[in-house]
């Protein structure tokens, strides 16, 4: 009866060899695996292979090589990830501050020069203005472009058609404080459209 049994781990069938060299010649071979268990003459228990003194050496010979640590030259993404993202939010404040910073073109009331702003009398300008006034019916906005009542949606083709009969390209704009500023847009908005150069505010006391 041979003195060395292997077995799988926890196995109840056991193989018997004819010494401790067939053993390790099945370890080296692959019939056998580092965690099968052995036991030989004197040995009271099973044992595994790896863990038995006398093929502890050839079970470290024959164990797998350990999974390879993570590479030096990866390159982690995340700071760059954290960059693009801080440029997105620059780029896109950038854009809404400078859609922010468009504005009509309304010449600037000289406020800081010393004594009244002279006086213009309608009478010497009638030849070559357009009188628009801008008023308030309760809560309803009313716009007159040369005494005519002019919807807010029509105010760009009213003055259209006035600049085309009189050929005045000035306009005289008369605007009461509490009419909302959309109708005062529509109102400079069109006079820019129609190439009106010259706008003067009749400032009411």
């Amino acid at each position: 009866m041979s003195a060395w049994h292997v077995r799988q781990q926890g196995s109840p069938a056991a193989v018997s060899v004819p010494d401790a060299g067939a053993v390790a010649e099945g370890l080296r071979d692959g019939n056998w695996l580092p965690t099968d268990e052995v036991r030989g003459p004197g040995d009271a228990a099973w044992q595994p292979i790896e863990s038995h003194p006398t093929f502890a050496a050839v079970a470290e010979e024959v164990a797998p090589p350990s999974r390879a640590t993570a590479s030096d030259d990866h390159l982690d993404m995340n700071p760059l990830i954290d960059v693009c993202l801080v440029l997105l939010i620059f780029f896109i404040l950038t854009i809404t501050y400078a859609s922010l910073e468009r504005a009509i073109d309304v010449p600037p009331v000289e406020q800081d020069k010393k004594g009244p702003a002279p006086q213009v009398q309608l009478k010497d300008i009638r030849d070559r203005v357009f009188i628009v006034r801008a008023t308030m019916d309760g809560e309803k906005p009313v716009v007159k472009i040369e005494k005519k009542d002019v919807p807010v949606d029509q105010i760009f083709n009213e003055m259209k058609q006035v600049i085309a009969s009189t050929g005045r390209k000035e306009m005289v704009l008369d605007v009461d404080k509490d009419v909302p500023w959309g109708v005062l847009t529509a109102i400079l908005d069109a006079a820019k459209g129609n190439g009106v150069f010259q706008i003067t505010r009749n400032n009411r006391k």
